[in-house]
């Protein structure tokens, strides 16, 4: 939630793009960021289930689109199991 002051605010379309601007950012949507944090998250280690969660995914299908960016997760899991 965002919010200025505890006052809860609800659109910031506009601080959006004007901050995209400033920066020189084109083409960078609200979305783009949430893509990223996700995709930061589970390549830091972060598991599917805790990163769905947190974006707020009502199925572990949503969440699962981001898998293929450790694909040596499965194999680690094995290994680890075996590991001393």
């Amino acid at each position: 939630m965002f919010n200025n002051g505890g006052k809860k605010i609800v659109d910031f379309k506009h601080s959006f793009k004007t901050a995209c601007r400033n920066a020189g950012l084109k083409d960078l949507r609200i979305h783009d960021l949430r893509h990223v944090f996700a995709s930061k998250m589970v390549m830091n280690g972060t598991s599917l289930y805790i990163t769905g969660e947190l974006l707020g995914h009502q199925t572990p299908n949503m969440t699962k689109r981001y898998s293929h960016l450790v694909p040596d997760t499965l194999r680690k899991a094995v290994n680890d199991v075996w590991k001393k």
